[in-house]
């Protein structure tokens, strides 16, 4: 079976070529290499290397050499055609056996990134050449250096007719391969037609740095205001818009080394801010990002920027790509946003201020949790109201059951909780600084025995008032119930290192992402333990009044005893499992 390069350009696009071959054998990361042991010949020192931003593999021992399917077929011992297919398997892309007509257009492909590259050859002459004097004052005036016109192979299609067409027929390139390269339009009845004319022609490659389409930018005066001022190739069998992300090939590198790739709206801006020293910039070609977009993506970096314009236009871009984002996010895997002034695009944006300002508008990008409250859910309720908080909340568990990853839908269900929570920012300071005040102020009902315990420190009671910290810190909304609260301040907090946790829970007592145990089981492991101290605490105040029972001179003495034991068997009453001897002080 023969396979179309557009699809073994896709597979070999799709993975990593150390996440194929890390499935099979153990790799070492190595700087921006990983390295192993050959597995196809005897070694005790690792001379296999891995490198992803060049998407080989290459073993300095015995020679072994190639990409992604190459490796699968030389480790599984199959052929080509079962090692595209098994890829194709993990990929999720079905393979068809080819029809014989299919078979023939497999064959033509092969030809198509030819009669691209000789077009892009042509509209690179067209620019330098006397017909393309006005494509030339254009782009002088959009600031681009001799250079970068040619690091991205920028051309001119001269508002000819035919001109490329009959170029291409010169060079033996048949009028249907040109229109299955989406170069020329074929009408069912009239004369063929360039595809692109008067048009400043930005090439599109894959990611092995292929032509695979163009996009073109009107440049001609007076031209018809009904002409689209930017215009892509139509898909063909090499081409499909919502899989391509131009620039891919040479910002792959760059991104990879700085864990940072920002996508941009259009060629220009790519182009522009590469120019200004921005190397990681790439563009979606005029659609909306999709899912295929945000795997290649992540490919490079772990949050990619989406770098928008401040209009109305860019606002909806932002919340359509938080949208398809949502189902497909992972630990660590994200997206951030930056936003320009209104007016401004990243062209504009670093002529006028410099790459430095650029810079800093991509370092203080917001996440996508911070957008998806403030953008899309907050806006859509009166917040000042219990009616609007319930709606927003009911909105937020929604958005967050999107998500389809289970550690990460908890982390933004805790995070939307945490931002509802702000909305009572003064309430919940207030209650800060009223557990600081009651923590510091904690004192046990009887001056004996706090007498007794500052003279005899008790290690088991002190095991327990920290256990009983750790429970909160676990869980610092815990704080929040008002029972826990007022136990939490009559616990008395004497050592260094337990007062060190007390300040630290305090501070952590609005951060709902802090927690690391389900509210229910840190409820129920708070009142055991509270219990145990509660029982360990009296049963010292009760062991000291026995002791002094022969002191007592007025009834008000014998009441309170009797109070206290009265006390001792209600918590003992209190406590869910049997008392144990380390309760006892």
């Amino acid at each position: 079976m023969k396979f179309s390069p557009a699809l073994l350009d896709r597979l070999n696009s799709h993975f990593l070529v150390s996440e194929v071959i890390g499935k099979r054998m153990p790799l070492k990361k190595n700087g921006r290499e990983y390295n192993g042991l050959c597995p196809f010949h005897g070694e005790k020192t690792p001379s296999f290397s891995v490198n992803d931003e060049k998407g080989f593999f290459h073993c300095f021992g015995c020679g072994a050499h190639g990409n992604a399917i190459d490796f699968v077929k030389l480790f599984d011992h199959i052929s080509f055609p079962e090692a595209v297919q098994s890829l194709a398997r993990e990929a999720g892309i079905t393979i068809e056996k080819p029809t014989p007509a299919q078979q023939q257009k497999i064959e033509e492909q092969k030809t198509l990134y030819d009669v691209l590259e000789a077009a892009t050859i042509w509209f690179e002459k067209q620019l330098v050449a006397p017909v393309g004097m006005m494509a030339k004052d254009y782009v002088a005036a959009r600031g681009l250096r001799a250079e970068t016109i040619q690091k991205f192979r920028i051309g001119f299609a001269p508002d000819d007719r035919d001109g490329l067409h009959k170029y291409l027929l010169q060079q033996g390139f048949s009028q249907k391969l040109q229109a299955d390269a989406g170069l020329i339009v074929r009408p069912e009845t009239g004369v063929v037609y360039d595809k692109f004319r008067a048009r400043v022609m930005f090439p599109i490659r894959n990611s092995a740095g292929k032509v695979v389409a163009f996009g073109g930018r009107l440049i001609a005066q007076n031209a018809n205001k009904n002409l689209p001022k930017y215009l892509n190739s139509p898909e063909t069998a090499l081409f499909k818009k919502g899989e391509m992300i131009y620039n891919l090939d040479l910002a792959k590198a760059p991104a990879r080394a700085d864990n940072m790739v920002v996508v941009m709206e259009g060629y220009m801006d790519v182009v522009m801010t590469a120019q200004a020293g921005v190397s990681y910039g790439v563009a979606t070609l005029g659609t909306a990002v999709t899912p295929e977009h945000l795997r290649l993506l992540w490919q490079l970096a772990k949050e990619p920027v989406l770098c928008l314009d401040g209009d109305a236009a860019g606002k909806r871009a932002m919340l359509r790509a938080a949208e398809i984002a949502l189902p497909l996010l992972k630990p660590s895997y994200s997206l951030r946003y930056a936003i320009l002034p209104k007016g401004e695009d990243p062209d504009s944006y670093i002529q006028k201020n410099g790459k430095a300002s650029f810079d800093k508008i991509l370092h203080s990008a917001r996440r996508l949790s911070q957008v998806l409250w403030e953008d899309m859910l907050a806006p859509e309720f009166n917040l000042d109201l219990a009616e609007g908080r319930a709606g927003v909340d009911a909105a937020s568990k929604k958005l967050a059951e999107k998500i389809t990853d289970p550690t990460v839908r908890q982390h933004y269900q805790n995070h939307f909780r945490k931002m509802l929570w702000a909305l009572d920012a003064p309430k919940n300071s207030a209650k800060k600084s009223k557990l600081k005040i009651v923590a510091n102020q904690a004192k046990t009902t009887s001056p004996e025995v706090e007498q007794r315990i500052s003279q005899h420190h008790s290690a088991d009671l002190e095991k327990l008032v920290e256990k009983l910290l750790n429970v909160l810190q676990n869980c610092p909304s815990l704080l929040h119930k008002s029972h826990i609260e007022e136990a939490f301040s009559r616990l008395p907090i004497r050592s260094a290192h337990l007062t060190m946790q007390r300040d630290a829970l305090i501070s952590l007592s609005d951060d709902c992402a802090a927690e690391k145990l389900p509210e229910i089981e840190a409820t129920s492991l708070w009142n055991e333990t509270f219990a145990a101290y509660e029982v360990a605490h009296l049963e010292l105040e009760y062991a000291e009044m026995i002791r002094n029972m022969g002191a007592f001179d007025s009834e008000a003495d014998f009441s309170r005893f009797l109070e206290l034991q009265k006390s001792l068997n209600q918590a003992r009453a209190r406590r869910t499992f049997a008392p144990a001897e380390s309760d006892a002080v």
